[in-house]
C-alpha cells in the first residue's frame, strides 16, 4: 500500500513538473514571438545601402572578391545577402523572425543530440525550453540587439553565423551519435567547405568557432574511447581546417589597412594576449554589474529546473569529480570570452554593443550550464520533504520571467510601426521623383533607428552617396520634416 501510494505521488509530481515547464515553454515561446514581430519593422539602414550595390553588380563572386581587397575582409557575407534578396522586395523585414526560429530550432536539435548522445535522458520539455531560454536572454542582455540581430548589415556579421554554426553543430553531433564513417569522405570535405563559409561572415565569429572547435578535439581526443572517437576527430579536425583557413584569409585580407588606425601601432603577440585577457575579464564584471537580474533568473531557472527533473529520478552516487564542472565551466567560458574580443583587441578598441553579442551568448550559456550542474548536485542531497515543493513553487514564478523580458520591446511596438510606415511613404516618394525624371532628391529625413544611422542632409554623405546610387539617381538629401519620427 505504502508503495502504491509512493508511486501515485511520484507520477503526480512529475505531472506537475511537466505543468511548470509547459507554462515555461509557452511564456518564453511568447517572448521568442515579441523578437521576431519586431523584426517586421526593420529596413535598410546605414551601410545596407552599400551592400546592396554590390549586389546590384550581378555578380556576386566578382563583387565579393573586389569588396574583399578594396573595403572588407569579410568575404561570404554578400552571398547570404544576395539569397535573402531572392527572396523579394520586403524580405528584410522577415529575415529576422526566420533566423529566430532557425536557431531556436539549431540549439533545440544540438542539445537534443547530445542529450542523446551522452545518455542525459532529459525529456523533451526541459531541452526546448533550454533552448528557448538561451535565446531570450542572449537577446534581453545584448546591449544593441537591433544592431546585433535586426539590422542587415550587423545580422550578416554577428547573428547569422551563430544560427548557422548552431545547425552545423547538431548534424555533426548526430553523425557522430549514428556512427557512420562510411559518409566521411564526403562529410569531411563539406564540413570544411561549410566551416570556411561561415567564418568568411565574421572574424569575431571565426575566432569563436575555433575555439569552440578545438575544445571539442581536445575532449575527444583524450576522453573518448568509444567507437565514436574516429568519425568525431575526422569532422571536427575538417571543420576546425575549414574555420582557420576562414580566419587566415580574412587576416591576410588587403582591406584591413582600411580598418587598422595607422596612427596607432598594431599590438604585438604579448600586448594582444593581454588585452584579450583585460577585455574578456571586463566584459564579465560589466555583465554580473550592470545585468545582475537576467544573470540571476538565468541561473536560477536552469537551476530549479534541474533540480525538479533529476530529483524525481533515482538518486545515483555523484561522481567523485563532479565538482570540477564548477571550475571547467567558467575557465572555457573565459576562454571564448577571450576569442571573442580578441578581434577587436588586435583591431586597438574594446568590443563595439553590436560586436558583444556572441559574448553575451556566451554568458548566458554558462549561467545556464552551471545552474544545471548545480540543479542536479543539489537534487542527489538528502533534503527535507518540503524542498521539493518549495523549488516547484519557486520555479513556477521565476519561469513566468523571459515573457517579462519582452516588455520594453512590446512598448516601442507603436513607434517602430510608425517609423517603418514613414520609410515605406519615403520609398514610394523616391519612386514618384524618378518618374517624374528628378536625379537630384530632396526627401524627407528620418531619425536614427536604435542608434543606426540613417540619411543626412548632406549629399556628400557616405550613407547618401550609397543610397543614391542603389536608387539609380545623382544625388539625395534627407530634409528634417515636422512630422518625422
Amino acid at each position: 500500500m505504502n508503495q502504491m501510494t509512493t508511486s501515485f505521488k511520484a507520477i503526480s509530481t512529475q505531472r506537475i513538473t511537466n505543468i511548470i515547464l509547459w507554462i515555461g515553454i509557452l511564456a518564453a515561446t511568447s517572448a521568442l514571438f515579441v523578437y521576431m514581430y519586431i523584426g517586421l519593422f526593420t529596413r535598410y539602414l546605414a551601410d545596407d545601402y552599400c551592400l546592396l550595390i554590390d549586389l546590384q553588380s550581378g555578380n556576386i563572386v566578382n563583387a565579393s572578391w573586389e569588396k574583399y581587397l578594396f573595403s572588407s575582409n569579410r568575404f561570404s557575407n554578400l552571398f547570404v545577402l544576395g539569397f535573402w534578396e531572392l527572396l523579394g522586395p520586403n524580405n528584410i523585414a522577415y529575415i529576422p523572425a526566420l533566423l529566430i526560429v532557425l536557431w531556436v530550432l539549431g540549439l533545440f536539435w544540438l542539445f537534443n543530440e547530445l542529450t542523446q548522445l551522452f545518455d542525459l535522458k532529459l525529456k523533451f520539455p526541459i531541452v526546448l525550453l533550454f533552448a528557448e531560454l538561451l535565446a531570450i536572454f542572449s537577446f534581453y542582455t545584448a546591449p544593441s540587439l537591433f544592431q546585433s540581430v535586426y539590422w542587415r548589415s550587423g545580422q550578416v556579421t554577428y547573428f547569422t553565423p551563430l544560427v548557422f554554426f548552431a545547425l552545423l553543430a547538431a548534424w555533426m553531433t548526430r553523425i557522430i551519435r549514428l556512427q557512420s564513417p562510411r559518409s566521411l569522405t564526403w562529410q569531411m570535405p563539406l564540413f570544411g567547405f561549410l566551416a570556411f563559409f561561415i567564418g568568411g561572415l565574421s572574424e569575431t565569429m571565426g575566432a569563436f568557432h575555433i575555439s569552440i572547435l578545438l575544445l571539442a578535439i581536445m575532449g575527444v581526443f583524450f576522453f573518448d574511447k568509444s567507437s565514436r572517437r574516429k568519425p568525431a576527430l575526422s569532422l571536427l579536425v575538417a571543420t576546425l581546417v575549414g574555420a582557420f583557413a576562414a580566419l587566415l584569409a580574412m587576416f591576410l585580407s588587403p582591406a584591413n589597412a582600411l580598418r587598422i588606425n595607422p596612427e596607432i601601432p598594431t599590438p604585438n603577440f604579448i600586448e594582444l594576449i593581454t588585452r584579450s585577457l583585460q577585455y574578456a575579464f571586463s566584459f564579465i564584471e560589466s555583465s554580473f554589474k550592470t545585468l545582475p537580474t537576467p544573470s540571476l533568473f538565468t541561473f536560477l531557472i536552469s537551476a530549479l529546473a534541474s533540480f525538479a527533473l533529476f530529483s524525481e529520478q533515482s538518486k545515483k552516487d555523484i561522481h567523485p569529480r563532479f565538482w570540477l564542472a564548477f571550475i571547467l565551466i567558467p575557465l572555457i567560458t573565459y576562454g571564448l570570452l577571450i576569442a571573442i574580443v580578441a578581434p577587436s583587441a588586435y583591431g586597438q578598441s574594446y568590443p563595439v554593443e553590436r560586436v558583444r553579442f556572441p559574448a553575451h551568448f556566451v554568458f548566458t550559456a554558462a549561467l545556464l550550464s552551471l545552474g544545471i550542474c548545480f540543479g542536479y548536485y543539489i537534487s542527489q542531497l538528502k533534503l527535507p520533504n518540503f524542498a521539493h515543493g518549495f523549488a516547484l513553487a519557486l520555479l513556477t514564478l521565476s519561469i513566468l520571467y523571459p515573457f517579462w523580458t519582452s516588455r520594453s520591446y512590446i512598448a516601442q511596438i507603436p513607434y517602430m510601426h510608425r517609423w517603418s510606415a514613414y520609410w515605406d511613404e519615403r520609398v514610394i516618394y523616391i519612386e514618384e521623383l524618378k518618374s517624374e525624371g528628378q536625379t537630384d532628391l530632396r526627401i524627407p529625413a528620418l531619425s536614427g533607428f536604435f542608434n543606426t544611422k540613417e540619411l543626412d542632409i548632406r549629399e556628400n554623405f557616405w550613407v547618401n552617396q550609397c543610397a543614391a546610387q542603389y536608387y539609380g539617381v545623382n544625388s539625395i538629401s534627407a530634409i528634417t520634416a515636422p512630422d518625422s519620427p
